[in-house]
């Protein structure tokens, strides 16, 4: 009797196990991507499209110290790319490739646009690296 027991408990334990697993989609991961406004008192405006598909998360314009974030799966056509500007300056550069993930330390990168350059953050050190200079 002691052996069905155990082999009812074993039972119930893989099946909820296996449940619980098989609720997450295998293999989806998320892209998050921040971006803050460290000008000196100037509006920051930034527009992030990606071309196969086509996806344009439209223009958002940035206060002094505000933030704008957003996040998509990861899948081989993304490579988003975003523009931002200030004034008559500006700098487009890709935000999605495998390289910048590993320069901001994951899939969580997170964007300064300062009066000298636009700057990533890389969330191991807790170290900004001067990245981007404007362009005029």
């Amino acid at each position: 009797m002691g052996m069905a027991k155990l082999y009812c408990f074993a039972l119930v334990l893989v099946l909820v196990f296996g449940l619980s697993s098989s609720m997450r989609v295998p293999g989806v991961k998320k892209h998050y991507v921040k971006f803050i406004n460290n000008l000196n008192n100037k509006v920051l405006n930034v527009n992030c499209k990606n071309q196969k598909p086509y996806i344009d998360l439209n223009l958002h314009i940035l206060l002094p110290k505000e933030e704008y974030e957003f996040n998509y799966i990861i899948g081989r056509d993304m490579a988003f790319s975003c523009n931002l500007r200030h004034g008559f300056t500006s700098t487009d550069f890709p935000i999605s490739d495998r390289a910048i993930k590993r320069e901001c330390g994951g899939n969580h990168c997170i964007w300064k646009a300062q009066d000298d350059g636009v700057y990533l953050l890389n969330r191991k050190t807790n170290q900004y690296k001067y990245k981007y200079r404007w362009d005029k």
